[in-house]
């Protein structure tokens, strides 16, 4: 991987992890820790890279690419915490085929995600506002799926069935760090849990 993508070994005292969301009229407001948001920005950041280093193992000069004028993938990702993320949206029970074809599509659709993302962090403090529906739904989609990649990444979570020969290819777990991270990927899902919460009402109005 060459040091692309989540590094599970950057800390985050857990005292910084706080999160509340409000509304203000149209916009959703969350009130994080500075430090949250640094790290947040920090992983977001990776994920965002981890994501573009996929992509660009694409093949253009397939004649199917060509025909479309899109890369297509011709051989499946291999990185276990990818495959994880992956597995999360592309079902592992559809033929390769089909899979290779959905997951061009999938990783442009999360990258999209993790720029508005990361546009919505601020460079200093820790006050995310989020003025229009695409940036709750990216919250909502990349996220989670960060989450994924972070939890295997650092150990927390297996990694997915088919990958084990690969797992050297991730960092190395920091010693004593499993409650720490675990912690973080619960951290994590409380973050989109309460947007969801506080968003849905927008949603049906």
């Amino acid at each position: 991987m060459g040091g692309v993508g989540i590094d599970p070994r950057v800390f985050v005292d857990l005292v910084h992890l706080t999160v509340c969301w409000d509304r203000a009229g149209d916009e959703l407001i969350g009130v994080f820790s500075p430090h949250a948001v640094a790290w947040l920005r920090r992983q977001m950041a990776g994920y965002s890279e981890l994501l573009e280093w996929r992509y660009t193992k694409y093949a253009s000069d397939d004649p199917t690419a060509e025909a479309i004028g899109l890369p297509l993938a011709t051989q499946p990702a291999e990185y276990p915490p990818l495959v994880a993320a992956l597995r999360e949206i592309i079902p592992d029970e559809e033929p390769e085929p089909i899979r290779l074809w959905w997951e061009p599509d999938v990783v442009r659709w999360l990258y999209a995600g993790t720029q508005v993302v990361l546009d919505s962090l601020p460079e200093t403090g820790g006050v995310v506002v989020l003025r229009e529906r695409h940036e709750i739904e990216a919250w909502q989609a990349a996220v989670p799926n960060m989450r994924v990649v972070f939890g295997v990444a650092a150990g927390v979570m297996p990694v997915p069935a088919g990958t084990e020969s690969h797992r050297h290819t991730m960092p190395k777990a920091v010693p004593g760090r499993f409650e720490h991270d675990r912690d973080l990927t619960v951290w994590l899902r409380r973050v989109v849990d309460a947007l969801t919460e506080i968003a849905e009402p927008a949603a049906t109005s």
